[in-house]
């Protein structure tokens, strides 16, 4: 059935093919179930808290860049006939075994830390959107843990069953989608997005990098001898927006998954263009529509508004910042002092401190009540948990490929099994490991291991591209024209993972310093080991 689809679609025009190559799509939209996650969700809230709709722009080139890397991996994977000549196989033979290793390492870290936040968000959206504030929190990870692994095994068979889950990720993705665009209709509905600033944002403005967006300028004037504060303040949570986007878009899990994916539903060579439709149908439009509809929806509600649904919690974080510029020993105030402080605050600051407090899906969904009335919370709550159900199944899907590849037996069912169960179980502890100190004793190495590692792993394909011992005469033919852009998105990749480390070794958490200085170490050795590697197994 799907050879006679596929050739129809070779025989078609633009959109007949379109139409065949969206029925046999599948690679893709796994990816977009990763990255229609926990992050992109915090990400788009605050994108739409702090800039409005003037980076609606943001994220949809950021994923571009990281669709051009995805498109790399995919023709590599597509080249080769033979099972050895896996991509992780290639790296080890043709680039580096430690950069292929730690590619390898790099992901099962990523997996088990972040499907414990994907659980802890599904459990959000259970306790905080639909109704179960009063079940127990073990309760719902362990019904979670049972219907996530449930669905794995039968993903691990063969057959019909893997066929349902590919159809479950796509309807889990849909859903996604669907709900937050959905309470988009709703507010053009009601009249309560500003169509100017709308499209003005789809223009790329990279000045946001060194100074705040327009809407602050009346605010930040009315704040006296602290407008600079804030005006640094602001410019610096949105440089850190803007290149968090660039890095995290396309995570170092989702490298490696992709050519798992593809060789699980058999494609080969000439399924190439195919490969690429998929990513384009199934990651980048579903991502842009995701993203951009949560980005509409917080920024009709927060951005710039001084009398926005706020957390006292984030108000405090924010206001806090501002006060300790005042007050050097703010810190060892007693709770009695700093409550006197912050009432006495200046009524400017205060209301910079609502508009730039972070949101969750919570108070987005109480903001939106006015426009969707009871619905709010249940569209949210459905949303979130299908965000958070199909990021678990493909963090599991992930580790499952990466432990049975350690062992040299990729998609080796009992391997794979064994692989998956253990962010499962990561995840059923998550009111344990997502909290507190446990939270930032695992999170903390974990992102600085992906970030360090997500350059290099798009490094080890730019290489690989550019392989004639690896590629032999399947090395692109436009290679000056390929080469330009898997540069540049690897110069983006580049610039975004430095920008982060320097972050936390700027911090003045000793444990954020330490893993900061490991990384801005670890990334030049890594890369130096990759190239020399590479130039000496060319020439021999």
């Amino acid at each position: 059935m799907q050879n006679e689809i596929f050739q129809k679609a070779q025989q078609a025009n633009f959109f007949g093919k379109l139409y065949h190559y969206t029925r046999l799509s599948g690679p893709g939209w796994v990816q977009a179930a990763v990255t229609l996650g926990g992050g992109t969700l915090v990400g788009a809230l605050y994108l739409g808290v702090v800039g409005g709709y003037q980076f609606l722009w943001l994220q949809p080139l950021a994923m571009l860049c990281g669709i051009i890397m995805l498109s790399a991996i995919s023709y590599v994977t597509l080249s080769k006939d033979k099972l050895e000549d896996r991509p992780f196989e290639l790296a080890k033979k043709h680039v580096s075994p430690m950069l292929a290793w730690g590619w390898l390492i790099a992901t099962i870290i990523a997996d088990v830390v972040f499907c414990a936040a994907q659980f802890a968000l599904g459990a959000d959206a259970i306790q905080g959107n639909l109704g179960g504030a009063n079940l127990p929190p073990f309760l719902i990870t362990g019904v979670l843990f049972v219907v996530a692994f449930s669905l794995i095994y039968l993903f691990s068979g063969e057959g019909r069953a893997a066929k349902i889950i590919d159809t479950l990720i796509k309807g889990l993705v849909a859903t996604i989608v669907l709900a937050f665009m959905g309470v988009v209709v709703v507010l053009i509905w009601n009249n309560a997005i500003q169509w100017g600033e709308l499209l003005g944002g789809l223009i790329p403005d990279f000045s946001a990098l060194f100074k705040p967006t327009d809407s602050y300028t009346p605010s930040i004037a009315a704040a006296g001898a602290y407008g600079d504060f804030w005006n640094n303040y602001i410019s610096e949570s949105q440089r850190n927006i803007i290149i968090g986007a660039f890095g995290t878009a396309v995570g170092i899990n989702m490298t490696f998954l992709l050519p798992y994916s593809l060789m699980k539903k058999g494609w080969e060579k000439k399924h190439r263009e195919l490969s690429r439709f998929d990513l384009v149908l199934g990651l980048l439009i579903p991502f842009i529509l995701g993203a951009s509809a949560l980005i509409i929806s917080t920024a009709s509600q927060f951005h710039a508004k001084k009398d926005g649904f706020v957390s006292e919690a984030a108000y405090h974080q924010v206001l806090d910042a501002r006060l300790k510029a005042e007050y050097p020993d703010f810190n060892s105030f007693s709770a009695d002092k700093v409550a006197q402080i912050r009432q006495a605050a200046p009524q400017a600051d205060k209301d910079l401190s609502v508009m730039l407090a972070k949101r969750n899906a919570n108070d987005l969904a109480n903001a939106l009540q006015p426009f969707l009335g009871n619905w709010s919370q249940l569209i949210f709550g459905i949303g979130i948990l299908a965000m958070a159900l199909s990021t678990m199944l493909v963090h599991m899907m992930m580790n499952g490929y990466a432990v049975s590849e350690a062992f040299g037996q990729p998609g080796q069912r009992k391997l794979f099994l064994i692989g998956a169960i253990i962010p499962a179980i990561a995840g059923f502890f998550s009111p344990l490991l997502w909290n507190g100190a446990a939270k930032t004793a695992l999170a903390v190495p974990a992102s600085v291991i992906a970030t360090t590692l997500l350059p290099i792993a798009y490094l080890m394909f730019l290489l690989l591209m550019n392989s004639k011992k690896a590629l032999g005469e399947e090395l692109p033919t436009n290679r000056l024209f390929v080469n330009g852009l898997m540069i540049f998105a690897t110069g983006i990749a580049t610039f975004a993972s430095v920008w982060a480390l320097l972050g936390k070794y700027q911090s003045a958490n000793i444990y954020d310093h330490q893993f900061g200085l490991v990384g801005l170490v670890g990334l030049p050795i890594l890369a130096a080991v990759g190239v020399i590697g590479f130039m000496r197994r060319e020439a021999v």
